[in-house]
């Protein structure tokens, strides 16, 4: 019998994550469409602006102005998961616009459901409910780069001044993994 190598793992070829971008914005509306063919709940979220800018030494450099979007969000027909689907405009102080696409998952609990929902007793909660998967797209030479690179981010809701639910998430771009094994 052939002796059996032992495995080892290769960390390195793993990919790591650096740190890009933060994103802030919020709604004050929503609009329930009803439970779809899936099962799951449609409820349509309107953004109402807010700001996409990179952090640390991520390039290329942005500082966007979010115009415009909706969460196409879907609540799980047994309401422990929202799923998160947004389309977002974002333009630069030139007028360069960028679509955003996200797509992610969200614990919904105790911490989450009042903020989501408007309750007036709702507090702000901590990251670690949320996680998704962010895409920009752009014919804007400067921020083409942006379009082959992979992001992923951590996502929280905050309770902001009257009816608003604030949105934030720290934005990380994925570097491929290196190395032969």
């Amino acid at each position: 019998m052939a002796e059996q190598k032992e495995l080892v793992p290769a960390y390195q070829s793993f990919p790591t994550a650096q740190p890009a971008l933060r994103l802030k914005t919020g709604f004050n509306q929503k609009f329930i469409c009803g439970d779809i063919h899936s099962g799951s709940t449609l409820v349509a979220v309107p953004l109402i602006g807010g700001t996409l800018e990179s952090v640390g030494d991520f390039e290329p450099k942005v500082k966007f102005t979010i115009s415009n979007g909706t969460d196409w969000f879907r609540i799980d027909a047994d309401k422990t998961y929202g799923r998160v689907s947004v389309r977002a405009l974002a333009t630069d102080e030139k007028g360069l616009s960028v679509c955003i696409i996200v797509d992610g998952v969200v614990t919904l609990n105790e911490t989450t459901m009042p903020l989501v929902f408007g309750a007036p007793n709702a507090t702000t909660a901590p990251f670690g409910f949320g996680i998704e998967n962010f895409k920009i797209e752009t014919g804007h030479e400067e921020y083409k780069p942006l379009e082959s690179m992979v992001f992923v981010g951590s996502q929280r809701f905050v309770k902001e001044e009257g009816d608003i639910v604030g949105v934030e998430a720290r934005i990380s771009r994925i570097i491929s993994g290196s190395g032969m094994e």
